[in-house]
């Protein structure tokens, strides 16, 4: 007799109410009368314990913090808020391996963006150890930097196994951009005021100030941030357009969304994500080459510059001028770190090791002055995502690292040729997109360390693998009297 599965809501339900009740219990009596730091470990006992039951939640969790992480990383000054985003994609990779271990199902180990992966962080770890590194605990944070956000290809692949796991994703991204994007809006016009009287920890906005106004960082760690992640989501929100199912209002609030995206991309004054916006966008536009997508566009166009003219006119004015954006200006700020870097590696065939050319930000709280100790002996913060990879890692390394970001973009493009109806091959060059976008940005910063940017990057990858499998399923007739197999998904326990 089969045995009956509690549906998957109710299921978070009980794992939420849980989650609240360890957390109460455990922290209550340490924490009375501290309310904020109370409701914080509360709700991340509900995250966790919610994590814990499915693969789906986690890279929602993830994804949603990873949209808030400025805000968090503010409201509550502490080494559990640096890291909330590890913390639970750590534990959505032990449910995967438990999943794997219990099940003996290992799908996303056939990736072949595997190899390449496995390799680079190898190599990135015995990096750690090198003779230039004067920091064994930056030299971790910089590990990370590199690595972190690679499981999550892992993750996001075994769990979106049906169209409906695809949905939800997508979903998820349109409300958090439609938020943040509003609320960047509105950070703009009114600077950071309601932000410091709710704690010193927003005094790291200071810097962010510019003349009489700011640059918005809405609930991001910084202006960039919030740059990269509303150039990523407005080429999300135009390509998933044709893909969703459902809702009548849903297709007009995304085109909607991708319009407020980009007015906060111009309120942040970033000039890198505009750079990735038009690489993406061009490279969407081109690969579909559709009449509805020309129109969709200029109607995105046009309500931007409706809002933008209304809101936040004096941003794009500054920022986005011939000054600012001239040939010498752009060219300047990717030639420069990799002509250095280039110098460096010559001297130092096999780098100096990891977490010697980026900054460590607020994880300065854990590493302490250790971080001053690396920059002084390594020579500092190099804004190029290959340069830094040459300067770090050396030849070997920057091999491995292109190889890696090689191998990930021609399993999207093997995706998006294999898929025949326009909704999938809509979604899958968002996708492509995205990934295009993300590495034009390597050129002058941390595209794939930053969040949402890096696991957005290999979210894509899995996604747009996923979209064609599940296309690729359909089409093939099951033969009569076969039974069809069950979707995976339903056999990890999450249901459609």
């Amino acid at each position: 007799m089969r045995r009956r599965r509690l549906p998957f809501m109710v299921l978070l339900v009980i794992a939420g109410v849980l989650g609240a009740g360890i957390a109460f219990l455990v922290a209550g009596p340490v924490l009375a009368g501290r309310t904020k730091e109370l409701l914080f470990v509360i709700g991340g006992g509900v995250g966790l314990i919610a994590v814990l039951s499915s693969l789906e939640v986690a890279m929602i969790g993830l994804v949603a913090i990873s949209y808030v992480d400025g805000f968090l990383k503010g409201l509550v000054v502490s080494t559990a808020s640096v890291f909330a985003k590890d913390i639970v994609l750590a534990i959505g990779l032990i449910r995967w391996l438990w999943l794997g271990l219990t099940r003996q199902r290992w799908e996303a180990l056939r990736l072949p963006v595997i190899l390449p992966a496995f390799l680079f962080i190898v190599y990135c770890t015995a990096q750690m150890f090198n003779t230039e590194t004067a920091s064994p605990l930056v030299a971790l944070a910089g590990l990370r930097s590199w690595v972190v956000w690679i499981p999550v290809l892992i993750i996001a692949y075994d769990y979106m196994t049906t169209r409906a796991h695809i949905e939800r994703m997508l979903v998820t991204i349109v409300v958090l951009s439609l938020g943040t994007g509003i609320y960047a809006i509105v950070q703009y016009n009114l600077g950071f005021g309601h932000l410091y009287a709710l704690g010193p920890g927003f005094d790291f906005y200071d810097r962010f100030t510019w003349g009489s106004g700011v640059r918005a960082v809405s609930t991001f760690v910084n202006p960039a941030a919030l740059g990269d992640a509303m150039s990523l989501s407005a080429i999300f929100c135009i390509g998933a357009v044709l893909y969703m199912r459902g809702k009548a209002w849903l297709k007009p609030l995304m085109i909607g969304t991708a319009a407020i995206c980009l007015v906060a991309l111009a309120t942040s004054g970033s000039r890198a994500p505009l750079l990735g916006l038009v690489v993406g966008g061009l490279g969407l536009l081109l690969l579909l080459r559709q009449p509805r997508f020309l129109f969709a566009a200029a109607v995105i166009g046009i309500l931007a510059v409706v809002v933008l003219n209304n809101y936040a006119g004096g941003a794009f004015e500054a920022r986005y001028n011939p000054r600012m954006l001239g040939y010498r200006t752009v060219i300047g700020r990717a030639v420069v770190p990799m002509v250095e870097s280039i110098k460096s590696a010559l001297g130092n065939p096999l780098g100096v090791g990891v977490a010697t050319g980026t900054g460590v930000g607020r994880g300065q709280l854990v590493v302490g002055r250790q971080a001053m100790v690396v920059k002084r002996t390594a020579g500092g913060m190099v804004e190029n995502e290959y340069g830094r990879a040459l300067h770090e890692l050396g030849f070997p390394g920057f091999v491995l690292f292109l190889w890696l970001l090689y191998a990930a973009v021609k399993m999207t493009v093997s995706s998006f040729m294999r898929v025949r109806t326009v909704e999938s091959r809509s979604l899958i060059a968002a996708c492509l997109a995205v990934m295009l976008s993300s590495l034009a940005r390597l050129a002058v910063g941390s595209a794939i360390y930053l969040v949402p940017g890096g696991p957005m990057f290999w979210l894509s990858g899995a996604m747009a693998v996923r979209t064609a499998e599940i296309e690729l399923a359909r089409r093939q007739p099951v033969p009569e009297g076969v039974r069809q197999p069950e979707p995976v998904g339903r056999r990890f326990g999450i249901r459609e």
